[in-house]
Order: structure tokens, then C-alpha cells, then sequence
């Protein structure tokens, strides 16, 4: 299994679902040694408000947005790898204008799917060598257009019209 599809209707639901399900985890996170998460956001306000919750949880957490220094950058780079911090919240503008190679990944969450078609492997990518990997993305009938770049035309008509709501894609 290399990933699955959670469907959602409206960004509050969305959002809510990723706090409450995804974000639960927060205490599991840290006293675990199952590796790191890499946290995507493709939206600024969806970044801050990520970062704003897991900041109120007291997470092990940084962050690598399109305004972090450089210095911050590097650091927060070394932790994640290091494990020093669980979770690793990335903005896709950082992403389209540094391309960085983020080590130590073991799951991925992509809480709002990328742009452009080219980070969706870019991103699976940063996994690496893990034996225990794990991608998450949600979406939304919203996102038809950017899952069409992704899975093609007939796979998105069928995620997005399917009364399931998650999917499991190998």
C-alpha cells in the first residue's frame, strides 16, 4: 500500500478532520519512534492555521514556509532529519522555489493537493528509503482539476463521484 485518499465537501470540514484525526496523533507523534511526518499545505492561510494548532498542541514541530530564513531553513531541516522534531509542516511556495530534498520522511500528509502535477512525485520521492512508509492526501470535489493532473482524467471523475470516502491507490 502506497497511499490513500481522504474525500471532503467544504474546507471547514476538511480542516476539522485533519485537526481531529490526522493532528489527534500529536501526543502519539511524540513519544513514538516510528519516524517523522512531513506535513504539505499548498495554501498560506491553511499553513498558518496548521502551524498555529500545532503550536497550541505543544508539538514537536518545525516549519519551512516561503518567508523562513534560510538559517531557519537549514535548522529545521537537520531537526526533522536528526528527529528531533516529529513533524515537518512544508508550504508549496517554498516548494516551487527551493526544491528542497527533505530527509528522514516516513509519512506523508498532504493536506491540500499541489498545483502542479511535477510535486505530487517530487513529494512521494522525499519518502526515500523507508520500509514503513506511508502517504495521506486529502481532497475535495474542488480539487477535481488538480487530481485530474495527478491520476488522469477517468481515475479523478471516478475518486470524486465514488460514495467512498477513502481510497487506497498502490
Amino acid at each position: 500500500m502506497f497511499g490513500f485518499g481522504i474525500l471532503y465537501h467544504d474546507s471547514r470540514v476538511k480542516i476539522n478532520c485533519l485537526l481531529c484525526t490526522v493532528l489527534s496523533c500529536v501526543p502519539k507523534i511524540k513519544e513514538s519512534d516510528e519516524g517523522q511526518v512531513l506535513l504539505f499545505v499548498s495554501s498560506y492561510f491553511e499553513y498558518i492555521r496548521i502551524g498555529n494548532f500545532l503550536k497550541s498542541q505543544d508539538a514537536s514541530f518545525c516549519r519551512i514556509g516561503e518567508s523562513t530564513s534560510q538559517q531557519d531553513i537549514s535548522r529545521s531541516r537537520l531537526w526533522f532529519f536528526e528527529g528531533k522534531r516529529k513533524i515537518l509542516l512544508y508550504s508549496e511556495r517554498s516548494h516551487f522555489y527551493h526544491r528542497y530534498k527533505i530527509r528522514g520522511a516516513n509519512h506523508l500528509v498532504i493536506y491540500s493537493l499541489p498545483g502542479r502535477k511535477e510535486f505530487y512525485p517530487e513529494l512521494i520521492n522525499m519518502l526515500g528509503e523507508s520500509t514503513n512508509r506511508k502517504c495521506t492526501v486529502s481532497f475535495s470535489r474542488l480539487d477535481l482539476l488538480k487530481l485530474e493532473r495527478i491520476v488522469g482524467t477517468p481515475a479523478a471523475q471516478r475518486l470524486v463521484s465514488s460514495d467512498k470516502g477513502m481510497f487506497v491507490i498502490c
